[in-house]
């Protein structure tokens, strides 16, 4: 994990000093993926393309684009979208309420391996974080598998990101010894969201850790939330007077900066650095690495593009004060625009994503911009 964890550091390091170099080695490998895929070779994509050649070839596309291909994976015909067959199928509700169904293959399971390790690797050497090497991580998450798909003689676990990300790093970062019974009781517990059910979750996560000096969490903020105070009820206790945590990894939703950040901070101590992770069931995209409390995208690992206004520009070109929907490139889903929106904070390196692409999230980012400009005249 060392060696993985140094090279990755390096390249994140030299992507943020030179975003378009990195993004071109990033189209690069894509396109080698893209092209053993049915929707690769239907939209002509071929090895060694530029971004232009890309995009003329592809349009960005919302998630019901990609539908009938998922259709067609869980049909037995995974060629028709992915280049290697399903570990995981990701659950996830969707902006409408209609479920989507995300597969996750070997090579997007082991990139989202590699971004965790440098988001990690990154706030240790940058941010003095050294204690949480090897440290246990409170981890409360929902199940990794609550259903399965049989697909040409085998079962495919669909989960809930959370517990897949979880399964994840035990299987790619050596945490299987530690993390397996954890991840088999949630898996018994099932998807229930009742207080029973998160209860018994919280349990075992923290049986999971018991006597032992935790140094890191990571969740959903409002499953984090939710445990600092099922642990002052049910325990009599914070998590600040049971560990001395140095490190927060808060992801899942929106505003989590204003909305969760100062509760957080004083449930699990004053110490615990915060870092919010920005992603989706379709990949781990950004993180709070640097002082500022912006997203950094990790340029080195996936393609971000951006549509502001009726342009669609790299990620990297924006400037501050712009906003627009957020398109990403994966290991599954070539030209995806993912719905979210997202605002620049500093010329093409720092950003926030006040939430989905829609009108009154929108208005309010532009007011909220529009008053952070006319402050700064001040």
């Amino acid at each position: 994990m060392a060696g993985l964890a140094a090279r990755e550091l390096e390249a994140l390091a030299n992507a943020l000093g030179e975003p378009a170099e990195a993004q071109a080695h990033v189209l690069e490998g894509l396109l080698r993926t893209y092209v053993r895929t049915g929707l690769g070779r239907e939209h002509g994509l071929e090895e060694g393309m530029g971004l232009e050649e890309y995009r003329a070839a592809l349009p960005p596309r919302r998630y019901d684009a990609f539908r009938p291909y998922v259709a067609r994976v869980l049909r037995g015909q995974a060629e028709a979208l992915l280049a290697e067959e399903p570990i995981f199928f990701g659950i996830t509700s969707g902006t409408t309420g209609q479920p989507k169904l995300v597969p996750i293959t070997p090579a997007d399971a082991e990139l989202r391996a590699r971004v965790m390790a440098t988001c990690l690797a990154w706030l240790t050497t940058r941010r003095g974080l050294e204690g949480v090497l090897g440290s246990p991580c409170l981890a409360p998450c929902l199940p990794s598998r609550v259903s399965a798909v049989r697909l040409r003689g085998r079962e495919v676990p669909c989960g809930y990101i959370s517990g897949i990300n979880a399964e994840i790093m035990a299987r790619y970062l050596g945490l299987e010894g530690a993390l397996r019974p954890y991840l088999d009781e949630v898996n018994t517990i099932g998807p229930g969201v009742s207080r029973a059910d998160w209860g018994r979750r919280f349990q075992a996560a923290l049986r999971a850790v018991e006597g032992r000096d935790v140094k890191v969490a990571v969740g959903a903020g409002p499953t984090l939330w939710m445990f600092a105070r099922w642990l002052r009820r049910v325990k009599g206790a914070w998590p600040r007077e049971l560990w001395d945590m140095e490190l927060l990894l808060i992801a899942g939703v929106p505003h989590i900066q204003a909305a969760y950040v100062p509760e957080l901070v004083k449930y699990y101590g004053e110490n615990a650095l915060p870092v919010e992770l920005y992603g989706a069931t379709e990949g781990l995209f950004a993180a709070t690495l640097a002082e500022e409390p912006y997203l950094v995208p990790l340029y080195h690992a996936y393609l971000f593009e951006v549509r502001v206004g009726r342009c669609v520009k790299m990620l990297h070109e924006m400037k501050a004060g712009e906003l627009g929907s957020l398109i990403v490139s994966t290991p599954v889903f070539p030209r995806y625009e993912i719905g979210d929106l997202v605002v620049c904070r500093a010329d093409g390196l720092y950003f926030s994503v006040p939430g989905r692409d829609r009108w009154p999230v929108r208005f309010s980012a532009r007011i909220a911009a529009l008053v952070s400009a006319l402050a700064s005249l001040l």
